[in-house]
C-alpha cells in the first residue's frame, strides 16, 4: 500500500496572460512568467522542470553542504537536457553542482562527492519522482456561460 501525503501542491495555478504567455503562482505568493521560448523574461514549462530538478538536488545536499564547507557556502547548480524532438519529451538530464572546495583535501572531495549523491537520491523529490515516473491526468472544470 502507498503512503499518499495531503495534497502539498494546493494553491498552486497557471492562468492565462496572452498568447502562450501565463502567470504561474503558489499560495505563498510567489510568481513566475511561463511562455514559450520566444517570450523574453518568461521560463518554458520544460526549463521549469529542469530547474526544479537542479534546485531540488541541491537543496536535498544543503545539510551535507554546509556541515563540511560552512553555513555561507556558495554554491549553483547548472542543468542541462537532451530532448527527444520526435516524441517532443526529454529523455535525459545531468544536474552539476559548481561548489568551492578549495579548503577540503581530496580525500574529503571523494566523500563529500558520495555523500551529495546519497543525498540527492534519497532526499529530491522531483529527481525521485522522474525516476520513477508520473502519472497524471487533465480534467476540465466547465464554467457556466457568462450572463
Amino acid at each position: 500500500m502507498i503512503d499518499v501525503m495531503a495534497d502539498e501542491q494546493a494553491g498552486l495555478s497557471a492562468a492565462r496572460t496572452g498568447p502562450r504567455s501565463y502567470v504561474a503562482r503558489n499560495a505563498r505568493g510567489g510568481e513566475v512568467r511561463v511562455g514559450s521560448s520566444q517570450d523574453e523574461g518568461a521560463f518554458t514549462p520544460g526549463e521549469l522542470l529542469a530547474l526544479a530538478l537542479a534546485t531540488c538536488t541541491l537543496m536535498s545536499a544543503e545539510w551535507p553542504l554546509s556541515r563540511r564547507l560552512g553555513e555561507d557556502f556558495a554554491a549553483t547548480a547548472t542543468v542541462t537536457t537532451r530532448k527527444d524532438a520526435q516524441a517532443n519529451r526529454y529523455v535525459a538530464a545531468a544536474v552539476e553542482l559548481a561548489l568551492d572546495t578549495s579548503g577540503l583535501t581530496g580525500t574529503q572531495r571523494e566523500e563529500l562527492s558520495r555523500v551529495l549523491e546519497r543525498a540527492a537520491a534519497s532526499a529530491c523529490t522531483v529527481g525521485r519522482t522522474l525516476e520513477a515516473g508520473l502519472p497524471h491526468r487533465m480534467s476540465i472544470g466547465h464554467q457556466p456561460d457568462a450572463p
